[in-house]
């Protein structure tokens, strides 16, 4: 009888052993397949600038699954874009933590990190996000930022660069484009100052030809004016409006710029003027200003070209200073 018994209790034991792990493991799969799927539908939603559908369902992902590697990403991209770099950074640290190589999350904690002082750890999480970020734009941003962190980290070609390239009469200007920093920048549409400009959108023709005319300058690395309209639009922000310098500021600390260019054109009844400024991101202040004039709509590109020869001369003046204090970053990677 006890034997009996005993056997009973053993078959009881290796049931409950077997039964309910199974069970177990056949809902597990199904809860991070689901969690998978929001992700990819989110992710889909966050490339069409849908932000708050993507953050829904981002959420609802990690309900389903708290170890959601691309969901923590996602979020935290998010986050940082809406300048909620608390959340931001929660999300981006636990992916971190699921996945010491998640590029995503390097990406969003080297540049709060940045924003924050803490270069040498932005410079080592930067760097690992650059060599694996599959989005080019990203992979960009970080690029120039780790630019901008190592000409930092150097404790005297910034100073005596600038110091060298405010003298220029005494160089070649082959010299100054070989030795000369190529800071990061953006043109930011421009204004339609008039009714005639408006009609015939100059503004937008400018701003394109500008673009094109300073990247042959060779004295910039400029911002794709795609990559620049999804920025805007992702923070609600109008390409075709305008948008004044303090809001072009903010979105050139978030994007990793250096400086922008803004301004104007006017068609007016014997000529077409442009103004444009050269504004430094990080101490909000109008470097420089150009004006050009042409007398008809067949020489925009000229004006695009004059514009961008008066700016290229004052590129030098964003050369970031070096700041011993905060900055002690190894040459190594």
């Amino acid at each position: 009888m006890k034997i009996k018994v005993l056997l009973a209790l053993l078959i009881i034991i290796i049931l409950i052993l077997w039964v309910i792990p199974e069970v177990g493991w056949s809902q597990l799969p199904a809860r991070v397949k689901r969690s998978n799927q929001l992700t990819r539908s989110a992710l889909q939603l966050f490339k069409e600038h849908k932000i708050d559908r993507a953050r829904e369902q981002l959420n609802q992902a990690l309900r389903l699954n708290q170890k959601n590697i691309l969901a923590h990403e996602l979020l935290a991209l998010i986050y940082y874009q809406q300048h909620n770099f608390n959340d931001a950074k929660k999300h981006a640290k636990l992916a971190h933590e699921f996945n010491k190589k998640a590029p995503r999350a390097l990406y969003v904690l080297g540049m709060i990190n940045f924003q924050q002082g803490n270069h040498k750890l932005a410079r080592s999480q930067l760097h690992q996000a650059a060599s694996s970020l599959k989005d080019p734009e990203y992979r960009q941003q970080a690029k120039n930022m780790l630019n901008k962190i190592r000409m930092n980290s150097n404790d005297e070609r910034p100073v005596n660069l600038r110091e060298k390239l405010a003298s220029k009469d005494q160089f070649s200007n082959a010299q100054i484009q070989e030795d000369a920093y190529k800071p990061y920048i953006a043109v930011f549409p421009f204004e339609d100052a008039n009714a005639r400009t408006k009609q015939t959108k100059l503004g937008q023709t400018l701003t394109e030809m500008l673009i094109t005319a300073l990247i042959q300058t060779n004295r910039f690395n400029l911002m794709e004016r795609v990559q620049l309209e999804k920025i805007l639009e992702e923070q609600s922000l109008s390409q075709t409006g305008i948008i004044d310098t303090e809001t072009a500021i903010e979105v050139g600390r978030l994007s990793g710029l250096e400086g922008v260019v803004m301004g104007s054109i006017s068609q007016l009844k014997t000529s077409i003027e442009a103004d444009a400024r050269l504004i430094e991101v990080e101490t909000g202040k109008a470097l420089t200003a150009a004006n050009a004039k042409v007398n008809s709509v067949d020489d925009i590109r000229s004006l695009a070209n004059n514009l961008a020869k008066q700016l290229s001369v004052k590129a030098y003046l964003i050369v970031p200073e070096v700041d011993s204090t905060r900055i002690k970053v190894p040459d190594s990677e």
